[in-house]
């Protein structure tokens, strides 16, 4: 017998089986085998690149200038780092901005409306801010082309949909793009600590080789991490703390440039509580200034099980850009399909969530301040409302 054979024997035997489980997930269409775990994968380490000056962001969505105003200057002398600010409705600048000393910050403008890009310019030319940074979805001069991947996360896609997302817009556009110029790619956080963690690193082999078969290394790619709502639950503070701590883990150890940590109620409320900001600012800070977690690199390193996974995503991902003028219309129908499939298991409790399926304590019908769309056209997922 094979030392091979003695010790699956001995493991059987300690776990009390005549079999060892695998692991399959149908949501994310992943599966590990055991014998995979005896199969050396080749492993790459891109965290580096991913992690110098990490930054943490407060995340505000304008609906009044003057109280977002008031939100940012609250974040400011909490200790945030940045500011990520979006809306639906243009804001009053003066307002919005009254106070704000941006020369010890970073600020990132969302501008999903390309009407608004002169009237924000404008005010740009006027006060000249320091670290001030126009994101838009479509390239355009002085400023910064960002590829939505968390739009897909918040619909409710798995891992390897949103990275197909992400790298075939990167795909579709690095090639006009101006020498050295820096992307943003923002990816959300979801509630599954290695697969996240995976996807992470997945998409480190991605772009990088994506860069190297389209000759764009010159290219400066910012990874950004977005904790997200879907696994948020109004009523539950405490467990949304945990929640949003280990999402926050997981996307510092596989390894990002900036992470933001929203307020866990901002999809159920206008303005969040002072409480409810102050604990999404003091996360990153434990994490980072405390517990010094920006120092590890490499989160799969030695790990076979990741390095298995991270393989099986770079597959997939690769394999959809091969798809043909139908990929968007192939990947919009994948989403669907997994969307059903987490709110299948929501409802009959195959994935248990605290306060939202499982130990509810909330008695009131919670609903949405508003229906925010994502990728596709197809409204956010929120465990505890769909």
């Amino acid at each position: 017998m094979s030392l091979k054979e003695e010790w699956v024997n001995q493991l059987k035997k300690e776990l009390k089986s005549s079999e060892i489980k695998s692991f399959q997930s149908e949501i994310e269409d992943l599966r590990w085998e055991f014998e995979d775990n005896n199969i050396p994968k080749t492993t790459f380490d891109f965290s580096s690149k991913y992690y110098s000056d990490l930054t943490f962001f407060s995340y505000h969505k304008v609906f009044n200038s003057k109280e977002s105003n008031r939100e940012i200057l609250q974040d400011l002398n909490q200790g945030t780092q940045g500011l990520i600010i979006c809306w639906d409705k243009l804001p009053d600048f003066q307002e919005l901005f009254k106070s704000v000393m941006f020369e010890y910050i970073q600020t990132h403008i969302i501008v999903s409306n390309p009407n608004e890009l002169s009237m924000i310019n404008k005010w740009v030319n006027q006060h000249k801010p320091k670290n001030f940074i126009i994101e838009v979805t479509d390239y355009t001069h002085d400023t910064a082309l960002r590829i939505d991947g968390f739009s897909m996360y918040a619909i409710g896609s798995n891992a390897w949909q949103e990275l197909s997302f992400v790298c075939r817009h990167l795909v579709n556009q690095i090639g006009p793009l101006p020498k050295n110029e820096t992307i943003v790619i923002e990816l959300g956080v979801g509630e599954n600590f290695i697969i996240e963690a995976a996807k992470i690193t997945a998409f480190h082999w991605l772009c990088e080789a994506l860069l190297t078969k389209y000759k764009r290394n010159d290219l400066n790619i910012t990874l950004r991490a977005r904790l997200g709502w879907r696994n948020k639950s109004k009523g539950e503070i405490h467990t949304n703390q945990i929640r949003q701590s280990s999402e926050a883990l997981c996307a510092l150890v596989a390894g990002v440039n900036q992470l933001c940590i929203p307020p866990y109620d901002a999809m159920f409320t206008e303005y969040s509580t002072s409480l409810v900001r102050r604990i999404a600012i003091n996360t990153g800070h434990i994490l980072k200034e405390e517990s010094h977690l920006d120092w590890f690199q490499g989160l799969i390193k030695g790990s076979y099980i990741n390095t298995h996974l991270v393989h099986e995503l770079c597959n997939k991902v690769w394999e959809s850009l091969s798809w043909s003028d139908e990929f968007e219309e192939q990947l919009k129908k994948s989403v669907k399909t997994t969307v059903e499939g987490r709110i299948n298991r929501i409802n009959n409790q195959s994935d248990r969530f605290i306060g939202i399926n499982y130990l509810n304590t909330q008695n009131d019908l919670l609903t949405n301040k508003c229906k925010e769309i994502g990728a596709f056209g197809i409204p956010y997922l929120f465990f505890e409302t769909n």
